[in-house]
């Protein structure tokens, strides 16, 4: 499995969603219990400004993965390597900068 090694910017944010399964009873009582195993995968959303000549080697990096297939990423806060994939991208070029936003999401395999 390939590794993403390019710097993120450090603004990134970092969405939490825990899936949960809920059971409403009468009079507002409910019952929460995890929905699976791996319940708390994080997504981030990352920003890389990188000279042209590097855009276009992360952006066939991201496409030969297309979204489907997952690569390693060292998660910056906690220098975790985690598993991700990434199914959406912008590129913003200017005359010598390129700027990607991108959105990674953990995944198990």
């Amino acid at each position: 499995m390939e590794t993403f090694f390019w710097q993120v910017a450090p603004s990134m944010s970092e969405k939490a969603e825990p899936k949960i399964k809920t059971i409403k009873f009468g009079d507002g009582y409910e019952q929460r219990i995890k929905d699976g195993i791996n319940n708390d995968l994080r997504s981030y959303s990352v920003t890389l400004k990188v000279a042209r000549e590097d855009a276009q080697h992360i952006n066939d990096f991201l496409t030969r993965h297309g979204g489907l297939h997952a690569f390693k990423w060292i998660e910056p806060n906690t220098h975790r390597l985690i598993t991700v994939k990434c199914t959406s991208w912008t590129s913003n070029v200017m005359n010598t900068v390129t700027t990607i936003t991108a959105t990674f999401e953990e995944v198990i395999a």
